[in-house]
């Protein structure tokens, strides 16, 4: 029996050649998609506990990217960040943490709890992508 072995130096040179410009579309795609469903999932705690005095609350919900060109363009941080925006309809209302005149209601809070772990899976599972 015979075994062959084949090794091309020149395949992982390029592989390893291609993975940052990938890694960093990956990456921005993985936060966008995490924001995206967090933000949904945010919106959802929201609009039941905000009730009838926070009508336009779950409305004011967003997301917005952070540092995504310098990342593509040689490191730098993807980041993104979802919740109420204040310029919008009841989006500056304290729900969130509470005030003297109502309790706190950390829809974003709970959100966070429900994606963070598989937000973090997905970014973990990555690196197979790109060498595999």
């Amino acid at each position: 029996m015979q075994v062959r072995v084949r090794h091309s130096i020149d395949d992982l040179a390029s592989d390893l050649a291609s993975i940052p410009v990938t890694a960093a579309k990956d990456m921005v795609r993985t936060v966008r998609e995490g924001l995206k469903v967090g933000n949904s999932v945010a919106r959802d705690f929201a609009r039941r506990s905000s009730g009838a005095h926070g009508k336009l609350y779950d409305r004011a919900f967003s997301t917005e990217m952070h540092g995504t060109l310098s990342a593509l363009t040689g490191g730098g941080l993807i980041s993104g960040e979802y919740g109420p925006d204040a310029s919008k309809a009841q989006g500056d209302m304290s729900f969130e943490y509470g005030s003297r005149n109502q309790k706190p209601h950390l829809d974003l809070a709970r959100s966070a709890d429900l994606i963070g772990a598989t937000f973090a899976h997905e970014v973990g599972e990555l690196p197979d992508r790109w060498f595999w």
